[in-house]
Formats: structure tokens, C-alpha cells, sequence
């Protein structure tokens, strides 16, 4: 249970990432947001994670969702990062093509 909401978590933040990566203006700016993007769901799983665990107990075995929360938080916004950045530049080399010159 705690890896599919691991992963849950980890495709939202990517899909979010894509998205700000089109709308930011610079590349630093996309890079700083996609960063805290991924940051911010990381530890929106952690706290979902535990308030349900401790609604429903025996739901989220403690020892795996740390392990999954640790990972999270350093490969999430790396990745979200670098989604960002990818998008960024891939979109203005689409708009450079456009460009009659």
C-alpha cells in the first residue's frame, strides 16, 4: 500500500512539473519550482500517509512508509527538476522554429 501511494504521489508531482515547466519564463525559475514541486508532494504523501495510518491503524506498516518518504524526498525533486527543465527548453525550441528569421 505504501508503494502505490508512493508512486501516486511521484506521477502527480512529475505531471505538475510538466505543466509548470511550460509556464515558466526562465530556466532557473523552472528548476526552483519543479524542486519544490516535488518537494511539496513528497511531504504531502508523508502527511496523508501517517493521518490515515492513524485513522484506520495497521493500514501503513511505520518502517516502509519512512523508507518510501526518505527516497521520496530525494528523488522527487530531482526528478520534478529536471521535468521542468526538460519541458522548458523543449517548448522554446518549438517557439524558436516558429520564428520567421
Amino acid at each position: 500500500m505504501e508503494s502505490i501511494t508512493a508512486i501516486v504521489a511521484a506521477g502527480v508531482a512529475f505531471a505538475l512539473s510538466y505543466y509548470i515547466g511550460r509556464a515558466m519564463a526562465s530556466t532557473l525559475m523552472a528548476v526552483i519550482m519543479g524542486g519544490i514541486c516535488g518537494l511539496a508532494f513528497a511531504v504531502l504523501f508523508f502527511i496523508t500517509t501517517v493521518a490515515i495510518g492513524a485513522v484506520i491503524p495497521g493500514m501503513f506498516d511505520g518502517r516502509t512508509l519512512g523508507i518510501h518518504f526518505i527516497v521520496l524526498l530525494v528523488v522527487v525533486p530531482l526528478g520534478s527538476a529536471g521535468i521542468a527543465v526538460l519541458e522548458h527548453r523543449h517548448l522554446e525550441k518549438v517557439e524558436a522554429r516558429r520564428l520567421p528569421f
